[in-house]
């Protein structure tokens, strides 16, 4: 990493070459991951059989209209909990034509997507190691894209093809910085319109590029030569750009409402923020290798996952503190503004639960600063007491970001096509506990389903396979402990959790309903042949519910299934004023 003898290797193309055969050889294991979650959706809005979206407007998973929503919570597989004017739709038509042209081409084969989207990653790794060299060249450079293409936060935006949006808004938005720079940088002024019309482009691929534009802010702040007045006069023209993107996105009806997931600044910027203080930390350590994806995964690390994000980010501080004075001047101005890109493009994200996959581009200027202290600490070694500390701190991030990054792209990509093989044999086995012969009248009840998978894919999944689909599918429920039953009725059971636990406490049901939309003692949510009441509740939300349907619970047109031994299996109703804990195994079936 010593510039003196590989200073011109690096400044050669065999550094961006490198990179790009890394990028391709840990991307190849995502060829085989097919089709996961979202990507199920998409295809049957392909096929007409999907009430939401359309082949232009595939990412509408609900768009905010109480009579347009009545039919998925009617039939399934959205859960009566829903809030009905909940609204999660993002306008992204560059992104639903690519994906419609890859349904025209290959329809159900997964792998011709797959290429695609490898495809993109490439030109991204690409675009960003053309900027490096163009402005930055050197060890610093060169390792700092190899840092980027190894980064293991990127598999889901590679290999998810549902996010391949971001790869699209990414590429196309770093164009429009590269031509940006060859405007400011080399005085190049027909880049300007070519910059604008690349960045304009780039907002219809998806929201990622927004995080671009902060990188553009983020150089006429910290990296631009001038007056203040020619840094304004040249940033405007991007952020007009902006202002209208946001302001087309709103009044197409685009944006999040009622979700706990996805916020809107624009229209709650006061929820925005709040939530800003805790996520900003915790993706701020997901760059560092902190697993931030267990902020969904697990309520109970999110305090942890702040903390640790704090006291990387010190850490980084102090490294880059000590790095600072070894770099060229060249070196230090072009880092000044990538690292300020990186924390501003953070801010679009926060917006989104936190996750490893929103990382793609925060971590182009991470990447910068992760080389440097990387740099520092390989010239530190062995020079004291001070040094030896900067190179053991190097050789931890040296371990996440070296060993054990290009060590999760095999492995979390096996990990996701386990997860769909293993919906697939999840809706297998739930269809063998119903009536063929009477599918087609029948309301499937699923008192406990565990997951996402189980509660929204098991459907999709038949759906896919052009099996025929229940009348109703009904969760009553999505918890991980199992609930005990009570028969309260002839046509009426209720729900409780031992313990007194509380219903509509996750991440995933509040996806769906948000704690400000919570449903109180004594609510009630009507459907054709079935009504909910929440028998009690406390502040932190309901604690026992009751369900009523129009026959009584033995009707052959009722299927009451509940979570046993890692599955869904049948339950016969309980006698009347019967109490069923379902966690014991003598339960009756």
């Amino acid at each position: 990493m010593d510039d003196s003898p590989s200073k011109r290797w690096f400044e050669s193309p065999r550094g961006l070459w490198l990179s790009l055969a890394v990028a391709l050889v840990l991307a190849l294991p995502t060829l085989g991951m097919g089709f996961a979650l979202d990507d199920n959706l998409h295809l049957l809005i392909f096929e007409g059989k999907w009430p939401l979206g359309s082949p232009m407007d595939l990412f509408r998973f609900a768009g905010g209209d109480p009579e347009g929503m009545r039919r998925i919570v009617q039939e399934g597989p959205y859960p009566w909990w829903t809030l009905p004017e909940l609204k999660i739709a993002f306008w992204r038509p560059l992104s639903s034509a690519l994906e419609t042209l890859d349904y025209r081409l290959f329809g159900c084969d997964a792998l011709g997507y797959h290429l695609h989207s490898v495809a993109w990653y490439l030109a991204v790794v690409a675009l960003f190691g053309a900027l490096l060299r163009r402005w930055m060249p050197g060890s610093l450079a060169m390792l700092a894209l190899l840092l980027f293409a190894m980064d293991d936060s990127h598999l889901l935006p590679v290999g998810w093809i549902s996010n391949r949006n971001a790869l699209v808004s990414t590429a196309l938005a770093l164009a429009g910085l590269w031509l940006h720079l060859e405007w400011r940088e080399a005085g190049k002024r027909q880049a300007l319109p070519l910059s604008l019309l690349a960045l304009a482009v780039s907002l219809t691929a998806g929201e990622s590029a927004l995080g671009v534009f902060a990188y553009v802010l983020a150089y006429e702040l910290a990296g631009a030569r001038g007056t203040v007045a020619e840094r304004v006069r040249a940033v405007a023209p991007a952020a007009v750009l902006a202002v209208a993107y946001l302001g087309v996105y709103k009044a197409l009806g685009y944006g999040a409402y009622g979700s706990s997931m996805y916020l809107d600044p624009v229209g709650e910027p006061g929820r925005y923020l709040v939530a800003a203080l805790g996520r900003v930390p915790a993706l701020a350590g997901g760059l560092l290798g902190v697993p931030v994806d267990l902020w969904g995964i697990n309520a109970a690390s999110r305090p942890a996952l702040v903390g640790l994000g704090l006291v990387g980010l010190a850490v980084l501080v102090l490294l880059i503190r000590s790095a600072w004075p070894g770099l060229s001047e060249q070196e230090r101005r072009h880092s000044r503004w990538l690292s300020l890109g990186a924390a501003l493009s953070l801010l679009p994200v926060t917006s989104s639960m936190p996750m490893g996959r929103l990382l793609f581009v925060p971590s182009l200027g991470a990447s910068v600063l992760l080389a440097m202290v990387l740099r520092h600490a390989w010239r530190s070694r062995g020079q004291g007491w001070r040094p030896r500390g900067v190179a053991v701190a190097g050789a931890v991030f040296a371990l996440f970001h070296l060993v054990l990054a290009p060590l999760s792209w095999p492995l979390m990509s096996m990990m996701i096509r386990q997860l769909g093989t293993s919906t697939g044999q999840m809706a297998q086995q739930v269809r063998s506990e119903l009536d063929p012969a009477r599918l087609a009248s029948q309301r499937v009840v699923v008192l406990d389903a565990r997951d996402i998978g189980v509660l929204l894919y098991v459907p999709v999944t038949w759906a896919l396979q052009g099996q025929e689909t229940p009348r109703s599918w009904w969760p009553l429920s999505m918890v991980q402990e199992s609930p005990i039953v009570t028969r309260t009725g002839p046509n009426s059971l209720a729900l409780e959790l031992p313990g007194g636990g509380h219903f509509l406490a996750t991440e995933a049901e509040q996806t769906l309903r948000s704690p400000e939309h919570m449903l109180g003692e004594g609510a009630q949510v009507k459907l054709e042949g079935m009504q909910v009441t929440v028998l009690a509740a406390d502040a932190q939300g309901p604690t026992r519910l009751g369900f009523e349907f129009d026959v009584p619970l033995e009707d052959p047109s009722l299927v009451f299934l509940h979570w046993r031994e890692g599955a869904l299996r049948r339950l016969m109703p309980p006698p009347e004023g019967a109490r069923l804990d379902l966690a014991t195994p003598a339960n009756p079936l």
